[in-house]
């Protein structure tokens, strides 16, 4: 007894240009989707985190006679950010409402 073999082919959708592909440019949408941050609490974060991360660096690394007290206000800013960005991105409404009263906070702290 023979199988009968038959081929089946199923048709799929094209994928489109920009998803990948050399002509389509589907890494720099990429990486424009990822450096365009549309939430303002992952705009403080990411404002904080850098600015805390460049001071420590800068304190630490590139001039070792800053003062101390900066390399400490850095470490503030980077600790901050961190933590608003843990907080939005976490998922969780508790910790969302948490975010926006840090924000509330840094907001009046910083006016």
């Amino acid at each position: 007894m023979e199988m009968p073999t038959t081929l089946v082919i199923r048709e799929e959708p094209a994928a489109p240009a920009a998803a990948g592909g050399p002509a389509g440019g589907g890494l720099v949408v990429a990486l424009r989707e990822l450096l365009e941050l549309k939430d303002r609490r992952i705009q403080a974060s990411a404002f904080f985190f850098a600015w805390g991360g460049s001071v420590v660096l800068h304190g630490t690394v590139l001039n070792r006679a800053d003062n101390p007290e900066h390399v400490l206000a850095g470490y503030g800013l980077f600790a901050i950010g961190a933590a608003l960005g843990f907080l939005t991105l976490s998922g969780s409404d508790r910790l969302g409402h948490a975010a926006a009263r840090a924000e509330e906070v840094l907001k009046g702290f910083f006016q």
